[in-house]
């Protein structure tokens, strides 16, 4: 009797310890960083320099958050949910899907750690393995991706047995001490033949299965940013995230900064038309006369014209209202309907900025 006990216990225990490794809840073993140098250093090194921590300050909160390259969504879901989720946002001038994340240098993957620092903060959550550290990319590996390997396997990247979602190899890989390992699972009936990316932009292939955040591919120029702050605070923050206050000069990138409002906020509104999430501050004002008063003309934030006609909230807008603290100079821009409005500097809004270049461009 006393032996089937220990038997059976001994099995529950190996079940126990079976389940904990498909979770991939492993005894978290701090990293020796090899960027070449400090957090801080890595990121400024970087060819768009965005400031991670000041950003997460303000973005942790929001479900969606941005880089020039890259967009983290903070919503579980396996892998091909992921990639069918970033297939389905379309851009809206090709109406074709952003596509799952695809990393091809140095510099955008530490653009996907930059969007998980500003996502959830710049330190790490926890153990090392919580899913919010951690982030779907669209890399799979469909060759020899059936069997289990010898120890003396584990850690081989042969990259014509990976596939992009685009169909193409990878290029650049950096991969967590001895991965990829493709490990078996009973829970999922998988072998590991999937890639997250975490904190400090190392990779790991794991279950499609296992629900986690996800990136996808960003080509866009605006970083909608959801806390409201003062105009002259929001440009600010802009230039201190190594970006600038959005300027919107043109229909399309009128919509184009409609598009990436949706996507922080979602399509709905406030009902209440002058909530202030309804409106977002852009990096353009009237220009003042010398006798403080409005001249009428508009400019952007870095004294370019106004180079095309934007369509005002209403027939009377701008309409220069004067209160004892001043008069309405800056433009703010309406979710409602992408219209235009003069508004006082010192409102508290959601802010727009924006992207030196497109890193790259939706086919």
């Amino acid at each position: 009797m006393t032996t089937r006990i220990l038997v059976a216990g001994f099995c529950l225990l190996v079940t126990i310890l079976a389940e904990n490794e498909d979770l991939e809840e492993r005894k978290y073993v701090k990293e020796t960083l090899d960027e070449g140098g400090t957090d801080a250093a890595v990121i400024e090194s970087h060819e768009t320099y965005l400031n991670a921590r000041a950003m997460s300050n303000l973005m942790k909160s929001q479900d969606v958050v941005a880089t020039c390259r890259f967009m983290l969504f903070k919503v579980w879901k396996s892998f091909y949910d992921a990639k069918e989720a970033c297939a389905n946002v379309e851009w809206p001038f090709t109406h074709t899907g952003i596509g799952i994340a695809k990393i091809e240098t140095e510099a955008q993957n530490t653009d996907i750690r930059l969007l998980l620092q500003i996502g959830y903060g710049y330190q790490q959550i926890k153990g090392g393995y919580n899913r919010n550290n951690w982030v779907w990319v669209g890399i799979e590996k469909k060759i020899d991706n059936s069997r289990k390997l010898p120890n003396s396997e584990k850690g081989n990247f042969n990259t014509s047995e990976w596939f992009w979602n685009d169909g193409t190899h990878p290029t650049f890989s950096k991969w967590k001490n001895k991965m990829p390992d493709q490990q078996w699972s009973n829970k999922y009936k998988t072998y590991q033949n999937w890639v997250m990316v975490n904190k400090r932009g190392y990779w790991d292939d794991t279950h499609a299965a296992i629900e986690a955040p996800y990136a996808c591919n960003y080509c866009g120029r605006y970083i909608v940013i959801a806390s409201p702050e003062s105009w002259y605070k929001a440009k600010s923050l802009c230039e201190n995230y190594g970006l600038t206050m959005a300027i919107v000069d043109s229909a399309d990138d009128n919509e184009e900064l409609a598009w990436a409002a949706n996507l922080t906020f979602g399509a709905e509104t406030e009902q209440y038309r002058w909530n202030y999430t309804n409106w977002i501050w852009l990096g353009t004002q009237e220009i003042m006369g010398a006798d403080g008063n409005g001249t009428g003309v508009f400019q952007h934030h870095d004294n370019s014209s106004l180079s095309w006609e934007p369509v005002w909230d209403k027939k009377r807008q701008p309409d220069n209202w004067v209160t004892s603290r001043g008069e309405q100079q800056m433009v703010a821009f309406s979710r409602i309907n992408q219209k235009w409005d003069d508004s006082f500097y010192w409102k508290h809004r959601p802010f727009a900025c924006m992207c030196p270049d497109r890193s790259c461009t939706y086919q």
